[in-house]
């Protein structure tokens, strides 16, 4: 999340407007009872949020954001400075600032294994299904239960984020 502040243009500012209509992505604005406003620029991969405070976003506005180099300029303002503006070029948001997420391929895993268990699937069909016949067939009775484990904790985590835990994505 990119802290910015919107100000209202002067008849004589010589500073470009920023326009949410005319950037080339989906915008979605939230106006908090604090009379914040949250913003969410993106297109279908990749998303930039701005916490907003000052004039009206919706409205012809100069955005500004304070930077004191280099302590308060983190890895991740930089590039949320360098993907706003990319949107006020006209410019998509660049994929090369958008690094994987580490966690992906367990969450990947996770999702599967719930989608698998609410249609009913019994945990060695997960098992098989997202680890694999042959290493179901041998590891599946090993006392230490490694296998049945790794079953057990991706739907347990599956329906934890199902029931409110993906909120802790969003902070």
């Amino acid at each position: 999340m990119l802290p910015v502040i919107a100000e209202q243009l002067s008849a004589s500012s010589t500073t470009s407007p920023f326009e949410l209509a005319a950037l080339p992505c989906h915008s979605t604005v939230l106006l908090a009872p604090d009379k914040s406003q949250n913003v969410l620029l993106g297109n279908a991969e990749h998303t930039l949020q701005l916490a907003v405070s000052g004039a009206d976003i919706l409205h012809s506005v100069c955005l500004r954001t304070e930077a004191i180099w280099p302590a308060m300029l983190s890895k991740h303002r930089l590039r949320a400075l360098e993907c706003l503006n990319a949107l006020s070029l006209g410019q998509q948001l660049p994929a090369r600032l958008f690094p994987p997420e580490k966690r992906g391929p367990r969450l990947t895993f996770v999702l599967r294994a719930l989608d698998g268990s609410l249609a009913g699937a019994s945990h060695r069909e997960l098992a098989e299904t997202l680890i694999g016949q042959r290493r179901v067939r041998a590891d599946w009775r090993d006392p230490r239960d490694h296998l049945r484990d790794r079953i057990r904790r991706a739907v347990s985590r599956g329906r934890e984020l199902m029931n409110g835990g993906y909120r802790h994505f969003l902070v």
